[in-house]
């Protein structure tokens, strides 16, 4: 089969391009012919070049190009004869005005079993919904895990991911219309209140008290229209993990911009790594992080990507995880209703090496089992077939 994978977007610590380059080299590996469109490499003009070809497939990741337009207003997709999928990172609502485009032939891979229904819902139009969370590899240069040294490794819990201070984000819920900002923050209270909610449930909940009659057409604007509340909150429950994990007796180590804005006591600021390198660091851990993005029936990559390099995965459960990992066997598992149990959890686990090794080597065996390039490659084939 032959495949055109675009790398539109630099951003997020290169995670794109990384992940494009990654889904390459498995379906390489599968015997596909795979071609690239780098955006660092090719111009946007040279996107005409593909007009009237043929492929298999065409992937993007969180893509605008449903949205480019031909000069006579038609899309620009709709030229190309071949599926298009685009692998959504967040939470739909973020990609309401990229989904809403009624392309011939438009699917999409998500990271969740509610996003999935989520689309089908609200987007008929796209043809094929499938779910995989995406993830990481071993690092460069290593061939396997060496166990013997697990004991050794230098950063006893590790976070990478980038600050932003909930205030930033309420600052900008403060600009908002009255009435939309009053919404916002009834959304905020209702998933302060309940952090089992998703996004779309408690807009629902709040459509429910007749402060807005729309039919289902309309809700997917509207919720989007409310992604700051969304925001604020995947915002203000990273602060509290990380002021929480700054409480342990352990070393906490942090890569990822702007943690110097937070009042750490105890915590080892390091610089921003590229995506890619964050696999190292992950190598050199015990214990690495993982807060999700308000996801409930998916996955972060960072679960994956820490455990496929011999460390714990430490992280608040989804459905897809309860299916697949046993606390204290082959995960941790936190609350967020309950994040100071954090503290004797990570403590009690770091002063038994032996057994959070076994924890290690158990979330190992199922990483390298269900979650891989390669499971990726399978699960986006058997779609397309």
């Amino acid at each position: 089969m032959k495949f055109l994978i675009f790398e539109m977007k630099t951003v997020c610590y290169n995670s794109y391009l990384y992940f494009g380059d990654a889904l390459g080299s498995a379906l390489k590996n599968f015997g596909h012919e795979v071609e690239y469109f780098k955006i660092d490499e090719d111009s946007l003009d040279d996107l005409e070049n593909y007009v009237g070809a043929k492929y298999d497939c065409l992937i993007d990741f969180n893509s605008d190009l449903p949205r480019a337009l031909m000069d006579d207003d038609s899309y620009f997709l709709d030229h190309v004869d071949a599926p298009f999928y685009d692998i959504i990172l967040d939470h739909p609502l973020y990609h309401h005005d990229t989904l809403q485009i009624n392309l011939n032939n438009f699917h999409v891979v998500c990271l969740d079993d509610n996003h999935k229904n989520y689309i089908h819902k609200y987007y008929p139009h796209i043809k094929s919904v499938v779910v995989t969370p995406m993830t990481g590899e071993l690092a460069f240069g290593q061939d396997s895990i060496d166990w013997d040294d697990f004991e050794s490794r230098p950063y006893d819990i590790l976070f990478s991911g980038t600050y932003t201070a909930p205030t930033r984000i309420e600052a900008s819920i403060l600009k908002l219309p009255t009435m939309l900002r009053e919404n916002v923050y009834a959304l905020i209270d209702m998933m302060k209140a309940n952090s089992n909610l998703t996004i779309e449930e408690a807009v629902d909940e709040l459509a429910s008290n007749d402060i807005y009659d729309y039919i289902n057409s309309d809700k997917p604007l509207h919720t989007q229209s409310f992604y700051l509340a969304d925001t604020y909150i995947r915002c203000l429950n990273r602060k509290k993990l990380v002021e929480t994990l700054d409480k342990s007796n352990y070393p906490l180590h942090l890569f990822g911009g702007l943690w110097d804005e937070l009042d750490l006591k105890h915590a080892n600021i390091h610089r921003e790594l590229p995506f890619n390198l964050t696999f190292t660091v992950f190598a050199k851990s015990k214990i690495t992080v993982n807060i999700m993005p308000n996801f409930k029936a998916g996955s972060h990559d960072r679960v994956f990507s820490g455990q496929l390099n011999g460390a714990v995965s430490l992280t608040d459960p989804t459905s897809l995880l309860l299916k697949e990992y046993q606390d204290n066997a082959s995960i941790l598992f936190y609350d967020l209703n309950n994040m100071d149990a954090i503290i004797e959890k990570l403590d009690s686990s770091l002063s038994d090496l032996t057994k959070l090794k076994k924890i290690a080597q158990n979330g190992y065996e199922i990483a390298s089992k269900n979650h891989t390039w390669t499971n990726i490659v399978n699960i986006i084939i058997d779609d397309l077939n």
